[in-house]
């Protein structure tokens, strides 16, 4: 009889812990959590380091962008921040030179050689279109990563530059 007990208690047991647990308000944590209703509140800012578009320059193709004017002057200090962000998102296709010889340009289809009379002759808006919507073959797209007067500045680089090292 004591052993029937034993079981019976052990049973009990058993089966009213999970139950309890479940109790616990942990269980409940994911269910009553603080959420946002989309379209129903105000959006959230943006954080300082995103990319404006205010100010964003229309461009419907390449012809059109052709036609743009260079905003900003190629001073030395344009320059210097061209080579830097040229660095950063183009050398490791078109190379340190921007002669096309960078490490991935090595293993998949090379890039353009920037230094190239085709290259120096197009305008500057078409170097600046081709920055912001990518190349006509497989340059992506970098309208998203780099702000619209560092891509001016790139463009000053890549003209001002790039054009004397050939």
């Amino acid at each position: 009889m004591k052993r029937n007990r034993k079981i019976y208690l052990l049973t009990l047991l058993t089966t009213l812990i999970p139950v309890a647990a479940f109790a616990m308000p942990w269980s409940w944590d994911m269910f009553s959590q603080p959420s946002h209703k989309a379209q129903k509140e105000a959006a959230l800012p943006f954080p300082d380091v995103t990319v404006s578009t205010k100010g964003r320059i229309s461009m419907k193709d390449r012809d059109e962008a052709a036609k743009l004017k260079n905003i900003v002057p190629p001073t030395p200090k344009s320059i210097e921040r061209g080579k830097f962000l040229f660095e950063i998102y183009c050398a490791t296709c078109h190379g340190e030179t921007g002669v096309g010889d960078g490490i991935v340009g090595q293993k998949f289809v090379p890039p353009a050689d920037l230094t190239s009379d085709y290259v120096q002759s197009k305008p500057e808006g078409d170097i600046y279109y081709t920055i912001t919507n990518g190349g006509l073959a497989i340059m992506p797209m970098q309208g998203d990563a780099i702000l619209p007067d560092d891509r001016w500045n790139v463009v000053n680089y890549i003209k001002h530059v790039l054009s004397l090292k050939k």
